[in-house]
């Protein structure tokens, strides 16, 4: 995989993918390179206007036959996640390729979901939860199909309190509140291959992150802020691990693709390094997701 770029991505006629938040930033280009290969791309995101324009910016681009769908998906709101799924389910016979992109990043400011859950663990990690757990039948049966949950090099930062997820009772941090949240994407990760594999299903299970990039959420609040204008790699550089991580043979489950150089560069296989990357702690974050979403795998 030395230098792998977007031109290694195989034809992917036939099969069908989700991208949350696939109307803009490293979601677009993913969006993007998967229908250039033949995907049936459903761009999933809250604002059904931007998701238009996202799908005539693909289109502008690739010509018009290219196989794009839109659905509303609001991660931070769970009636929102089962009328996604809803809908996904009675239009679509498989699914290849859930692309777990979407996300918010270290929020100035302490914000709660429509459930009352602190913004980045609600949407980043509860609202991938419950809709991958909505669309695990559909993905188990679905050969060789992979979830790919996009974490960041933030997850360094995270330290999951399980009696204080809302950080109701530490004083709000931004970029810890993220860090939690990149860390529980790994951990999903983590129990969710156990999952595939206790159904016996040839499903993986597999994460990325991509390095500093240029996205627009990142360039205005994130780690960085103004520097990140300076140092941040392009988007089309900064999607290669994710779109990697969906679409090369050599994949294997559990395996963890980010920039070469830490903040860019090709994407290669990375490490894990935590102390809460542990069995026993992706148990206690999914017995508790289950609980909190009232999903069950």
């Amino acid at each position: 995989m030395k230098n792998w770029d977007v031109h290694l991505i195989p034809d992917l006629e036939g099969k069908v993918a989700i991208v949350t938040g696939g109307n803009t930033g490293l979601g677009f280009q993913s969006s993007l390179e998967l229908a250039r290969n033949n995907a049936t791309v459903v761009i999933a995101c809250r604002s059904l206007e931007r998701g238009e324009q996202a799908i005539s910016e693909i289109r502008k681009q690739l010509g018009n036959e290219v196989k794009l769908d839109l659905i509303q998906l609001d991660l931070a709101n769970f009636a929102s996640v089962h009328r996604f799924a809803n809908a996904f389910i009675k239009k679509y016979k498989r699914l290849d390729i859930l692309m777990n992109n979407a996300g918010i990043v270290n929020q100035k400011e302490k914000g709660y979901t429509a459930e009352g859950h602190e913004s980045h663990f609600g949407t980043n990690h509860l609202g991938h939860f419950l809709l991958t757990g909505l669309l695990f039948d559909l993905l188990i049966v679905t050969p060789q199909s992979r979830v790919v949950t996009l974490s960041s090099g933030g997850y360094k930062q995270g330290n999951l309190n399980f009696n204080d997820l809302n950080w109701d009772q530490r004083p709000y941090h931004r970029v810890k509140t993220y860090g939690d949240s990149k860390l529980a994407n790994l951990l999903f990760t983590l129990k969710l291959q156990q999952y595939f594999e206790l159904r016996a299903a040839d499903a993986i299970a597999v994460s990325a992150h991509p390095g500093l990039s240029a996205s627009p959420r990142q360039q205005a609040i994130g780690i960085g802020g103004k520097l990140t204008k300076w140092l941040a790699s392009p988007l089309e550089r900064g999607s290669r691990p994710q779109i990697l991580a969906a679409t090369a043979p050599f994949v294997k489950a559990l395996d963890y693709y980010g920039p070469k150089y830490g903040l860019d560069g090709p994407p290669k296989l990375v490490k894990i390094k935590h102390h809460q990357y542990n069995q026993e702690t992706a148990e206690q974050l999914w017995q508790i997701s289950e609980s909190i979403t009232g999903i069950k795998y």
